[in-house]
């Protein structure tokens, strides 16, 4: 390659890095997450953006960028490998263990919205085909922004975490006959729509069937061998060869090659290596995805905002409106509590990467007129963008509603039953490795312990070995009051989230001030901040465990046992009295 040609495609690159490495982060601290990030950057420096006044100043051409034939190949990579992860992540038994969400909420959730929103595409004029693509797209949701939040908030053991997770993995799986439609659609139109159907299921048929037979055979046995004999890197060239090779396979049969990722990664999804092939992947994954994202958001037309404000804010409404209705809808005859269908709807609410991704190939293959892409891109766009904004407010009302929701009086009822005769016993809030080591402990000194945990998994576990354990969020004042604090001896809270501790702290401060609170801390630092603004004794997680190893360690390297007990607790007292300049800084 010339120099004159590379030379664009680097500072184009170097653009790019830009954004990854400074730009989206600050975007992120700012609450912004980072696919949005890039489609921001990809709105605001792509041709439509920046590059409209590079011409009438010329220095901005360095930092806009116009060429998208540079960031284009990139971008479909990225896709590929988005569809690769979403496929090692849908092992059949994590979909097994949630079928009911996933194959019924799920399935009812998609086939609804779809069918609503293909409908109203007709009905403004939109050809069957563009219809049903549209319907269907955009009945899915963003997986990556809603998994990002429910990974940055721990919201996975919660009802509305569960089954908006559900939904997605049901959502992941519907992108394999959205591309198989989108294949048909895009075929010769002189053929006929039968002969087209059975034609592209059987060669999609023959293809899923190749690649699944020569997976089964040879994929484990290859990647036992790079593991034994090879390095990193020639793990991390096998798992891209598989990729590369599997969407080949699916593109030469005329299929799009991100369904050949796609069966990539369930092939591996239940290999002891899909950990670790997963923590490859995942950089590439992002970068080149925030790269799909960027070119997305340099096909956007700034004007057509500024000439529909009123259809663009009708249409994200409304599409917002009727996924979160049918959601609610759907969430409810699932029996979804309430307060978790109204939080699961809200999250779900908004069209997602598969929405802009389906809606620029049906532009390209002319199944869409390319003015309502625009339009559709830009409503997808928006509805991401406002994600951010509704899914703590989702988080809030949720937890209000969960406050005042009849649906816990009998669970509530159950608890005061239990615990009201109870006296000089413990409070027990978060029953994970810890809290259920300090039960057990209790228990054998004739301790009586009361416990809650919003895991109803480990609720159930408990509850089968005659723990008194109850499912319950220890934030809600029925909860708390409901286990006869005024007689209890003592409270102690081993919550994983600092800031649920915090909530919990801060409520039994001020409504039991003189019970007794013996809190689980992250660091030193947090455990000093929570003695001096509540009064409680903290514990740092890591200290006890390291300084017991520690002890044992320096035995083994000869110490004796007093002497090497006596550094220790000099150290651990030294953290204790370290100056907390960290907690100010926060």
């Amino acid at each position: 390659m010339k120099e004159s040609a590379l030379l664009p495609m680097l500072l184009d690159t170097g653009v790019f890095l830009i954004v990854a490495a400074l730009v989206v982060p600050w975007l992120r601290k700012i609450g912004v997450p980072s696919i949005l990030g890039y489609l921001l950057v990809g709105i605001c420096l792509g041709p439509f953006g920046l590059g409209n006044f590079s011409a009438e100043y010329p220095f901005l051409s360095h930092f806009a960028l116009e060429n998208t034939e540079h960031v284009q190949l990139l971008a479909e990579f990225g896709i590929i490998l988005l569809l690769f992860v979403i496929g090692l992540e849908l092992s059949p038994h994590r979909l097994w263990q949630m079928k009911s969400l996933v194959f019924g909420l799920g399935t009812m959730q998609v086939l609804l919205t779809a069918s609503v929103v293909g409908g109203v595409a007709y009905a403004w004029g939109n050809s069957p085909a563009a219809s049903t693509l549209l319907g269907l797209s955009l009945a899915l949701s963003s997986t990556a922004i809603i998994v990002q939040w429910l990974q940055e908030q721990r919201l996975f053991s919660t009802v509305a975490g569960r089954s908006s997770f559900a939904v997605l993995l049901l959502q992941d799986l519907a992108v394999i006959p959205i591309l198989f439609l989108l294949t048909i659609f895009s075929s010769d139109p002189e053929q006929a729509v039968g002969f087209s159907l059975l034609n592209a299921f059987g060669k999609m048929l023959l293809t899923v069937a190749v690649i699944y037979l020569v997976g089964q055979r040879v994929l484990r046995p290859l990647f036992v061998f790079a593991n034994r004999h090879g390095g990193v890197e020639v793990f991390m060239a096998l798992t891209l060869l598989v990729i590369v090779a599997t969407a080949t396979a699916a593109g030469l049969a005329g299929f799009s090659m991100a369904l050949g990722a796609f069966l990539a990664g369930l092939l591996l999804a239940d290999t002891e290596y899909r950990h670790e092939i997963n923590a490859i992947i995942m950089p590439f994954k992002g970068l080149l995805l925030g790269i799909f994202f960027i070119s997305f958001g340099m096909s956007i037309n700034l004007e057509n905002i500024l000439i529909n404000p009123f259809w663009i804010a009708v249409s994200v409404l409304g599409l917002m409106s009727i996924k979160a209705f049918i959601m609610y809808g759907c969430a409810r005859l699932w029996k979804v509590p309430h307060a978790a269908a109204l939080e699961g709807a809200i999250l779900l609410s908004q069209a997602g990467e598969f929405g802009l991704l389906v809606v620029g190939s049906a532009v390209s293959a002319s199944i869409l007129d390319e003015k309502v892409g625009q339009f559709m891109l830009i409503v997808v766009a928006f509805t991401m963008m406002l994600t951010t904004i509704l899914a703590p407010f989702a988080r809030k009302l949720a937890y209000i509603l969960e406050e005042k929701n009849c649906e816990e009086d009998v669970n509530t009822q159950k608890i005061i039953n239990e615990a009201s005769e109870l006296q000089n016993h413990i409070i027990l809030i978060g029953y994970g490795r810890m809290g259920k080591l300090i039960s057990e402990l209790l228990a054998r000194e004739g301790v009586a312990t009361v416990a809650f945990d919003n895991n109803a998994q480990r609720v159930n576990d408990a509850q089968k070995n005659g723990c008194r354990i109850f499912f319950g969020d220890a934030c809600k004042q029925k909860i708390l009051s409901a286990a006869n604090p005024e007689k209890a001896r003592a409270a102690i809270v081993t919550l994983d989230s600092p800031e649920a501790t915090v909530q919990v702290v801060k409520k039994m401060r001020k409504n039991y001030p003189d019970l007794p609170l013996f809190v689980r801390a992250d660091d030193v630092s947090e455990a000093r901040k929570l003695q001096a603004e509540y009064e409680v004794i903290a514990m740092p997680e890591h200290l006890a465990i390291s300084m017991q190893l520690a002890e044992r360690v320096l035995k083994g390297c000869g110490l004796g046992f007093d002497q090497a007990h006596k550094v220790t607790e000099a150290f651990a007292k030294e953290l204790e009295d370290m100056p907390i300049k960290s907690v100010k800084e926060k």
